[in-house]
C-alpha cells in the first residue's frame, strides 16, 4: 500500500511546539496543578518502554496486521537521521503529554484524556484503526503514570522512548542510507 503523506521535521515541530504552547496556557489560565519534573516513576517508565518496545516488535514479527501496519508506517517514516528521529520524538512526547496529560488529563480526568489521546491518532485507512485503539490504551498507560509519579517527566519519558524505540526500530529495518 502506497502513500503520500510524508512526515517531515519542520512540520512536527512546528505542530507540536504550538501544542506545547497551548497546554502550557490552558495549565496557567485553568490554574490547574501540572508538576514537570519528579524522580518519581522515572524506573517505571523505563521499564515500561522496553517492555512495550519488545512487546510491539513480537506484534510485528508474528501477527500479519502489525507487519503491514508496520510497513505502511514504514513509508511515512523512513528514511530519517537519528538526529532527526530524536528530534521527533522529543517534540511528540513533550507537546502531547504536556496536552493530554498536563492540559487535558488536568482538567476532565483518565478517561476523558486517553479517549481523546487515542482518538486524534486518527486511522488515515483501515489498516491503521488497530494504531490508533493502542494509542487509546497507551493513553490510559500513560495517564496512570502521571497518577503514579505525579509528574509530567515519567510520562514524557515514556513516551519518548517508545516513539524514538520505534522509529529507530523501523529505520534500521527498512532504510537504505
Amino acid at each position: 500500500m502506497k502513500t503520500s503523506k510524508r512526515i517531515e521535521l519542520p512540520k512536527v515541530v512546528l505542530i507540536y511546539s504550538v501544542m506545547s504552547a497551548l497546554a502550557l496556557m490552558w495549565i496557567y489560565l485553568a490554574g490547574l496543578d501540572a508538576t514537570l519534573l519528579g524522580i518519581k516513576g522515572i524506573p517505571e517508565a523505563t521499564f515500561l518502554a522496553f517492555f512495550l518496545f519488545v512487546a510491539s516488535a513480537l506484534l510485528t514479527t508474528h501477527t500479519p496486521w502489525a507487519q503491514k501496519l508496520e510497513e505502511f508506517f514504514a513509508q511515512i517514516v523512513t528514511p530519517l537521521s537519528l538526529p532527526v528521529i530524536f528530534l521527533m520524538a522529543l517534540c511528540s512526547s513533550v507537546g502531547e503529554e504536556f496536552f493530554f496529560r498536563g492540559a487535558v488529563q488536568n482538567q476532565f480526568g483518565l478517561i476523558p484524556a486517553s479517549i481523546t489521546f487515542g482518538c486524534v491518532h486518527i486511522p488515515w485507512n483501515k489498516l491503521m484503526i488497530p494504531w490508533t485503539l493502542m494509542a487509546i490504551f497507551m493513553g490510559f498507560v500513560l495517564g496512570g503514570l502521571y497518577i503514579y509519579a505525579g509528574n509530567l517527566l515519567a510520562p514524557i519519558l515514556l513516551h519518548f522512548m517508545i516513539n524514538f524505540l520505534n522509529l529507530w526500530a523501523i529505520n534500521q529495518k527498512y532504510s537504505v542510507f
